[in-house]
């Protein structure tokens, strides 16, 4: 069940920094945010994707199981608590909040009926209460769902450029149909099979984009689009069509969706 909230909607929303909320989590990441996060640790992007992410980049990894047994997230320190705190990632900040995007729609919900935060942090009920809005804007959301929206149309705009490839382009109009099998492979195989479909400057170039981590969120999405789709021009148009639905999987999964789902209604969409 899920609860769907107002912005003016009046919670239990003080934070308790218990860290309780550090265990068990499924945490996203974007590009954007996996360079903030680099920054944070004082590590290269490379260096970061590859010793705390897991589902190629799209991931924070979880390490040793803490409360209650469940597995802490790598980037939590029992003694000093979330060591990235300043640059952690909109799923953080909207904990124990969650944000859907449906036909331009944004929705703020949480799961269950009963407050999340009752369970692991029973003392919120003590502290101020704060309206949903309040919250959101404390916990500095703003740039950081900005950017989660941004590559979701990143990731709508790289499978659309797949499909012109396969229907415009020519690749579709042949006997050759090792596409339609790299399609199905990217999609069933999962994020386990995207960096090999990819390739290793595809792959970087997705997840670790050389972009200035100081530019604007908006003109950062601009960017990475761009340099993703210069690759597409350099490469043969049968290898740009799979690179970039694979790309699409990938953003699509970083900003939170079921890439699973989505890939499996674009092979229907392609009549593969």
């Amino acid at each position: 069940m899920r609860t769907v909230l107002a912005p003016s909607d009046v919670l239990p929303l003080t934070c308790t920094r218990s860290g309780t909320c550090c265990h068990g989590k499924d945490i996203r990441i974007t590009p954007w945010e996996l360079a903030r996060l680099a920054q944070a640790r004082g590590l290269a992007p490379r260096a970061f994707r590859e010793q705390f992410t897991e589902d190629a980049g799209t991931r924070l990894r979880l390490a040793a199981p803490g409360w209650r047994g469940l597995p802490a997230c790598s980037q939590y320190d029992p003694a000093s608590g979330c060591t990235v705190h300043a640059a952690r990632p909109l799923a953080c900040r909207l904990y124990p909040l969650g944000r859907e995007v449906q036909g331009g729609e944004v929705r703020i919900i949480h799961e269950g009926a009963a407050f999340p935060c009752l369970d692991g942090c029973p003392e919120v009920s003590d502290l101020p209460r704060l309206t949903v809005a309040t919250y959101l804007d404390g916990q500095g959301t703003g740039p950081f769902a900005v950017a989660r929206d941004a590559y979701l149309e990143l990731s709508q705009d790289l499978a659309e450029a797949a499909f012109t490839l396969v229907f415009d382009g020519g690749v579709g109009s042949g006997s050759d149909r090792r596409w339609a099998n790299a399609w199905r492979v990217a999609v069933e195989g999962g994020p386990s099979v995207w960096p090999v479909v990819l390739g290793p400057d595809w792959f970087d170039r997705v997840t670790i984009p050389e972009i200035d981590i100081a530019t604007d969120t908006g003109r950062w999405r601009e960017l990475h689009g761009e340099a993703v789709l210069g690759l597409a021009t350099e490469a043969a148009p049968a290898v740009a069509c799979v690179r970039l639905f694979a790309s699409a999987l990938l953003l699509f999964q970083a900003v939170g969706g079921e890439a699973a789902v989505m890939g499996r209604r674009w092979l229907a969409q392609a009549g593969v």
